[in-house]
């Protein structure tokens, strides 16, 4: 069966024309149609096309601003899954991330834009965006091409089974049997839920199949998953639809989806992943230390969130550039994965700022230990540079038992550290149990 490519477009939406014309400047790049529109509701007008396959949006604008734009976009269906990345001068606090995470995006960069990230970005989620527009024709035209006869059905690479009315298979394509390991035979007269993965049904009297099939209506799946002989995981998009009522049977059809979730993965790395250093983004830590405070209240061992603050870093730009201080903030990276246990969680949240979870300590002396060690590494001699550290420790659940919480208790014992002379470490304002903090 063919899917027709489709060259997707680029919208980009900002106020500012001036920034207009260099963000297309940077997009001819890509080879690309780009749409540039300057208020909410131009750029609402340049999606009615159904050619836009990514949105690069200012957050600030008059009227109708980006945020309001997006939840636009998300409630019709035409636009509900384009991708947006909001592009702002605005500081990237957690407010204005939620704010846009929440409103649909995928992504928020912060001005001035990085080309070579932007245009990684872009073009992966354009591709993301080709092949979802792909599974969605090829599965309408799957839903055509049900009442094909037997040669059709024997010579697509598709997967097809036709079911009857009591859940066993009565004819499986050669895809099928491919795609599942097993001969045509095998299939025939097996039940079909032997086959499907699904946590809630038992027996075919139960399944939502049957449920369907009566109903006289198709369903579709496109987030399922095959079992194959060997019981591996067969990941698929299905959609099954009755026959004639006489025919007192149903189709399913399998599109093998493990290529596109195998993208959908990698772009979801993507997306908590620092691109300069490789560490968790600051989304990434955020739900990083999200989990630990689930699994902190189910097991009440105790954990501990360090902030970590350069010192000297702003020097080093000022002085030597930006790539110099890239080449340091790598520096910084390798230096602090060297004092941390493989399952601790080390992040790069902004600029020189880093955060480090560390999770079943036993005492506050612990991230103490641990925050000794990294003030240490980061002061250690290199030929081009002299960096220090500031580090402010919030331990959960004493200082605190949501993200917020933590976060303020943490970045306050940061400034103080830095107040009292930068190079130590300093727990956050209640913290019991520790000796004294150091410096």
């Amino acid at each position: 069966m063919q899917v027709q490519a489709e060259r997707l477009e680029i919208l980009v939406v900002d106020d500012q024309e001036e920034n207009l014309a260099e963000m297309q400047e940077l997009l001819e790049e890509l080879d690309r149609t780009v749409h540039c529109a300057d208020s909410g509701a131009k750029a609402l007008a340049c999606m009615t096309t159904g050619k836009i396959g990514l949105v690069l949006m200012d957050v600030q604008m008059p009227g109708m601003d980006g945020f309001a734009v997006a939840r636009r976009m998300r409630d019709d269906p035409t636009t509900r899954f384009t991708p947006i990345i909001f592009i702002s001068g605005l500081r990237q606090t957690d407010d204005v991330l939620n704010q846009g995470y929440a409103a649909g995006a995928v992504d928020f960069m912060t001005k001035p834009v990085h080309p070579t990230m932007l245009l990684h970005k872009a073009r992966v989620l354009l591709e993301h965006d080709h092949y979802r527009r792909g599974l969605l024709q090829t599965t309408q035209q799957l839903e055509q091409e049900r009442s094909f006869n037997a040669s059709i059905l024997n010579n697509t690479a598709e997967g097809i089974l036709v079911v009857g009315s009591d859940g066993r298979i009565r004819f499986a394509n050669p895809a099928i049997t491919r795609m599942l390991g097993c001969s045509e035979s095998e299939l025939q007269g097996s039940e079909l839920i032997a086959w499907v993965e699904s946590p809630h049904e038992d027996t075919w009297q139960d399944s939502v199949w049957l449920e369907y099939f009566r109903s006289g209506e198709t369903l579709r799946l496109h987030d399922a998953n095959l079992r194959n002989r060997e019981g591996q995981t067969i990941p698929v998009a299905l959609s099954c639809s009755p026959l004639l009522e006489e025919q007192d049977a149903m189709t399913l059809l399998a599109l093998d989806m493990s290529s596109v979730r195998e993208l959908h993965r990698q772009l979801e790395i993507m997306t908590i992943t620092d691109a300069l250093t490789g560490l968790l983004n600051r989304r990434g830590f955020l739900q990083a230390l999200q989990a630990a405070i689930a699994r902190n209240q189910r097991t009440g061992r105790m954990s501990a969130l360090l902030y970590l603050d350069l010192d000297g870093f702003k020097q080093i730009n000022d002085k030597f550039g930006h790539d110099r201080g890239d080449e340091a903030l790598r520096w910084v990276s390798g230096q602090l994965k060297g004092c941390l246990r493989p399952y601790d969680r080390l992040a790069r949240i902004g600029g020189d700022e880093f955060t480090i979870i560390i999770e079943g300590i036993d005492s506050p002396d612990d991230a103490a230990a641990v925050a000794d060690k990294l003030i240490a590494q980061v002061g250690a001699d290199h030929e081009n540079f002299l960096l220090g550290a500031s580090i402010g420790i919030a331990c959960l659940p004493t200082s605190g038992t949501t993200v917020e919480e933590l976060m303020r208790a943490a970045d306050g014992a940061m400034y103080e550290a830095k107040h009292r002379g930068k190079g130590q470490y300093r727990f956050a304002a209640g913290q019991q149990g520790v000796a004294a903090d150091r410096n």
